[in-house]
């Protein structure tokens, strides 16, 4: 398992900004099938509550080009000093190009500007940080690290199996060379569960066709087209429930730190009862591991961490010193943590897209 260490990369900031529109379990209940019973059900167990998602011909793009936009607003750096972009995202503008270069354009950012897409969703956020830290600590002088998802895109409209689970949102990290700090990481994959979490169709091993769009009965039962995600969620949580709390003992273990050093836990947010389950695995409770994004915002994927800190943790970022465990898991099947250290970063509130501020 790589175990890495960096002492330049400094984070800056985190903004994130989520879907325009507010849709609740209820609102879907009688379209997916779902009795009073269930709703209530599903709300108790899994923490299901309300999703923002984004209006129709909205993109990840969008969400992030305004995060970044509140960023140089605050004239912490100007758009001509980026010298790299980095986007994780599984829904990109095109299959080609890289959207980060196309939001390169959008920004008005310099032309020798580093700019390319990773692919991946929930362990995203830690492994773009990963590759940020490392253009960093290679002699870079900054990086503006956007990660997000418009999940709402790739859900089959009546799949109550997954849908009511997934939010949008894209998040902007501005990271500077200015560390005084260690941070450390520790990833991991297993290509052997890539069907627990996929999209079947659309890519070379099965291309797009008429029939990627015929809605059939799948594996559980549910109807759904090839183009949309496919999730087996006993094996994502039996994976979860393996993975994560060895993760985040292997994270601690790597930097010499005790739990008790640890300010925030701040863990992708599949799901409530997934996070309880960890946090009890853990021995901590959710002052120090948040668990009620899914709840509020819906699974916000690759964006989910910064989404958590832009909406319970903003005044504590804003205005401490912190250290904090930030693991992601899931699609792949794959995983990271690291721990890093903030200092009185900006960190607004989360904020709903607009369509005013993209000029």
């Amino acid at each position: 398992m790589p175990k890495i260490t960096f002492n330049k990369p400094n984070i800056l900031s985190i903004v994130t900004t989520v879907g325009d529109k507010t849709i609740s379990i209820e609102d879907e209940a009688k379209e997916m099938g779902l009795d009073e019973f269930t709703v209530n059900r599903l709300k108790k167990t899994i923490g299901l509550g309300t999703r923002r998602v984004v209006s129709k011909g909205v993109c990840t793009s969008d969400l992030c080009v305004q995060s970044s936009e509140s960023i140089f607003k605050q004239g912490i750096i100007s758009k001509q000093e980026i010298e790299s972009v980095l986007l994780v995202t599984q829904t990109g503008d095109y299959k080609a190009p890289s959207t980060a270069i196309v939001i390169q354009d959008r920004l008005g950012l310099p032309v020798t500007t580093l700019a390319y897409d990773i692919n991946l969703g929930c362990s995203g956020f830690v492994i773009g940080l990963l590759n940020a830290f490392s253009l960093i600590e290679s002699g870079l002088k900054n990086c503006l690290l956007l990660v997000g998802d418009i999940s709402s895109g790739f859900s089959g409209k009546n799949d109550r199996t997954f849908t009511p689970l997934m939010g949008d949102a894209g998040s902007a990290i501005l990271i500077d060379n200015t560390s005084k700090s260690t941070s450390y990481f520790v990833t991991g994959s297993d290509g052997s569960g890539f069907d627990s979490l996929i999209i079947p169709s659309g890519g070379c091993r099965e291309p797009f066709s008429s029939k990627s769009l015929e809605q059939k009965p799948d594996k559980d039962g549910v109807y759904r087209s090839g183009v949309d995600m496919y999730m087996n969620g006993a094996e994502v949580f039996n994976f979860t429930i393996k993975r994560v709390p060895s993760l985040i003992d292997d994270i601690l273990l790597f930097s010499g730190l005790a739990k008790s050093n640890i300010d925030y836990f701040v863990l992708h947010q599949a799901n409530q009862y997934i996070l309880k389950n960890i946090s009890k695995r853990l021995g901590l409770d959710e002052s120090v591991l948040p668990n009620k994004t899914q709840t509020e915002y819906g699974n916000q994927n690759s964006a989910s961490i910064p989404g958590t800190i832009n909406a319970y943790l903003t005044q504590s970022f804003s205005t401490s010193r912190l250290t904090s465990v930030f693991a992601g898991f899931g699609i792949g099947l794959s995983w990271g943590a690291c721990i890093v250290r903030t200092d009185n970063i900006f960190c607004p509130l989360v904020r709903g897209y607009s369509h005013h501020e993209q000029g």
